[in-house]
């Protein structure tokens, strides 16, 4: 098996957590999964199949992932929010073409080049952001390991009931695809979920123009089972239609809101 040194190095892993104390605020939990990494990776690798694509890894804690990313692409950059880890990846990696960052890597997401993609073991408490995040950078992809009812949501089509403004907004500038999902034994220390692969894939470019549209879907979606034509009345101040009176605001496509937001804003500059 090509990956039988990582998957046992990320066994020894296990041993090296022990000995540090976890900051729930963090949400902190190592990946201990082989099958796990190598999805990721195989899914990174679909993405980018030359070895010289940019990764960023968000979140690198004691490089259970990393692991895998250095023994296939050329150059790898991690951020790691705890210095304690930060360091220990240092030290680690000194010999490879890895750069550390002792940093929230959330805000260094936008300064990412349009050939780079993002990976992460996401810590849970900043899932959300992370996503937003992604959907406002210039990168194409990101593989992201969620909590599965965040992955559920962005993956959601309209009438569900966890489809919601993460998913409007989220689909109306990605492409959503769901990987495999994992037990907490996957992680140390354990969640209290089970956790997803999402692959996310560039379908419409982010502009600062399209704040408007953010808010707009915070608007709608502050009451998502209302009808969708009040809900424009009050969200854009614009006259209902007769043919939107029995739709409600949870059954409305991605795609569909965006026609309405930009036609909106198209006839209010005439």
């Amino acid at each position: 098996m090509r990956f039988s040194r990582e998957c046992l190095e990320l066994r020894d892993l296990l041993k090296l957590a022990k000995g540090f104390k976890l900051f729930k605020k963090l949400g902190q939990h190592f990946m201990v999964d082989c099958n796990l990494a190598l999805e990721v990776l195989g899914k990174l690798k679909e993405i980018c199949p030359k070895r010289e694509c940019c990764v960023y890894e968000l979140g690198s804690g004691l490089g259970s992932l990393t692991l895998f990313l250095k023994s296939y692409f050329d150059y790898v950059m991690c951020s790691e929010i705890d210095v304690r880890f930060a360091d220990y990846l240092k030290k680690r990696f000194t010999n490879d073409l890895i750069d550390v960052i002792a940093s929230d890597g959330i805000p260094l997401i936008s300064a990412l080049r349009e050939n780079c993609v993002l990976v992460s073991n996401t810590p849970y408490v900043v899932s959300s952001q992370i996503v937003v995040a992604v959907v406002k950078s210039g990168i194409k992809s990101a593989v992201l390991v969620l909590q599965e009812e965040v992955a559920r949501k962005l993956a959601a089509v309209p009438g569900e009931p966890n489809y919601g403004r993460i998913t409007a907004f989220t689909q109306t500038f990605m492409n959503v695809e769901l990987g495999g999902s994992y037990p907490p034994g996957s992680f140390r220390p354990k969640p209290k979920v089970w956790s997803t692969v999402v692959v996310l894939k560039r379908k419409r470019e982010w502009s600062e123009t399209m704040r408007g549209y953010e808010e707009f879907l915070k608007c709608l979606f502050n009451q998502r089972k209302r009808v969708l034509a009040r809900r424009l009345k009050e969200c854009l101040g614009v006259a209902p239609s007769s043919e939107l009176l029995k739709m409600r605001v949870f059954t409305a496509g991605p795609e569909y809101l965006f026609q309405l937001y930009t036609s909106s804003v198209r006839e209010a500059q005439v």
